[in-house]
């Protein structure tokens, strides 16, 4: 009896101790569970927070790496915070919009922007210019130096361009864990160029500036504490007068203090010569904090990217088409209407508007109606859609255009150059009803 009663009392002793334990672990978790803002440099396509997220016909998990590394740049940027918004958030709001085409791809580029509206693709897929790692990386810092984000298409697949350094480049990798790019692929295809909220680079800087500016202050306290105005109304006399006091002060406190400016900086006598002195490093140290905060940011505003326009095909991407006018003017005259999916060839480009030229006469086109087709590629002959056959959807395209360029102003197309030149399949320099003959004989063979 006496035995079942001990063991019971340490069977009550034992679970009073898991109960405390308990008690001490719930208080702690929550302290536990509370960090740091999600880095967006580990996102990856495969999460499974977000993997099976919808676009169009696929999923982030298949099809996700290039938008996983434009929400890197709406996050490095400062145009999205982490708190809220990552590649699934992104994916969905692009669904939303249905910008997905049933391959996950993105149908329009203006898509983006169009979804978070400080963030910009610039550019279409660069080729560069170096057959080295060194050369490319180069290339790219160029950019990264004006401000300017840029994403790498390395076979296939996009990764974000962190930072370069000596021809070193620092990705974060959607699909993998590795950080150096030309260790984990062998190269590099293209690239392109995207515009954020803040310039790169500029929210490390702009982090950093309440440090810069504390530490200015300290520094400028040391440095004051030997200037004294107290003097300046005083004669000779009683200048010597009271750089005598102070030393033999500076003597009863310290054996080695020899100077009147060291005594000044130990003594404890509350004299008019040391308040003095105080009011004046007060002074000096406020009017200093304010130079540098100004200083602060006119730099930063000098590192804001100066947006680069290229001149070429456009192609217009908004769904209810766009008005060319006659003049810069909005409410001026209106030539002709584009279509979307219309392509136009832009000379120029001025405050926001595209120059183009419709049936001999120069107009303008709004900026934000166009989107940058890119460089013309090459296709095979009769391949207007680059599937890499000539078929019957070749021949409704050749069709479409003809039809086009029969009815609508000159200037304006639904075809580029390059694939204007594929439908020449007779290589006659024009597009008539003869190429339509060769279609038809390349398609019943």
């Amino acid at each position: 009896m006496e035995e079942t009663v001990t063991h019971k009392g340490i069977i009550g002793v034992f679970l009073a101790i898991v109960l405390l334990v308990s008690m001490i672990a719930g208080a702690i978790s929550p302290t536990m569970n509370v960090h740091a803002a999600e880095d967006y440099r580990t996102w990856s396509q495969k999460d499974e927070r977000w993997a099976a997220t919808a676009m169009g016909g696929s999923t982030v998990r298949d099809s996700g790496c290039y938008i996983t590394s434009i929400a890197m740049v709406a996050a490095a940027s400062g145009a999205r915070n982490t708190d809220d918004f990552n590649p699934g958030v992104f994916a969905q709001q692009l669904n939303n919009i249905g910008a997905f085409g049933w391959d996950g791809s993105l149908m329009y580029w203006a898509s983006v922007n169009a979804v978070i509206p400080e963030v910009k693709i610039e550019t279409a897929n660069l080729s560069f210019n170096s057959y080295t790692h060194e050369g490319k990386a180069a290339e790219m810092q160029e950019w990264l130096s004006k401000g300017y984000y840029v994403i790498c298409n390395v076979g296939g697949h996009w990764v974000y361009v962190d930072s370069i350094s000596g021809g070193n480049i620092t990705m974060a990798d959607p699909a993998k864990t590795e950080t150096d790019l030309f260790s984990a692929y062998y190269d590099v295809y293209a690239y392109q160029v995207l515009s954020g909220k803040n310039a790169y680079g500029a929210a490390e800087t702009e982090n950093a500036a309440p440090e810069t500016t504390t530490t200015t202050s300290t520094t400028t306290t040391t440095t004051t504490t030997t200037t004294t105005k107290s003097t300046t109304t005083t004669t000779a006399a009683s200048t010597a007068a009271a750089a005598t006091t102070v030393k033999t002060q500076a003597a009863k406190n310290s054996a080695n203090s020899d100077t009147t400016t060291s005594a000044t900086a130990k003594t404890t006598t509350t004299t008019a010569t040391t308040t003095k002195t105080t009011t004046s490093t007060t002074t000096t140290t406020t009017t200093t904090t304010t130079t540098e905060a100004a200083t602060t940011e006119a730099a930063s505003e000098t590192t804001m990217p100066v947006t680069s326009v290229p001149v070429g095909e456009y192609y217009c991407s908004d769904d209810e088409g766009a008005e060319i006018y006659l003049d810069l003017d909005a409410s001026g005259k209106v030539i002709a209407e584009l279509r979307k999916g219309d392509i136009v060839n832009v000379t120029r480009v001025l405050c926001g508007w595209c120059g183009v030229n419709i049936d001999g006469t120069d107009a303008w086109i709004p900026l934000e109606k166009l989107t940058y087709a890119g460089e013309g590629i090459e296709l095979g002959s009769g391949d207007i859609n680059g599937d890499g056959i000539a078929d019957d959807v070749d021949l409704g395209l050749l069709n479409n255009y003809i039809k086009n360029s029969n009815e609508r102003p000159e200037g304006i197309s639904t075809l580029r150059r390059c694939e204007i030149e594929a439908a020449d399949i007779n290589c006659d320099g024009y597009i008539n009803d003869s190429d339509v003959l060769m279609y038809l004989m390349l398609i019943c063979e």
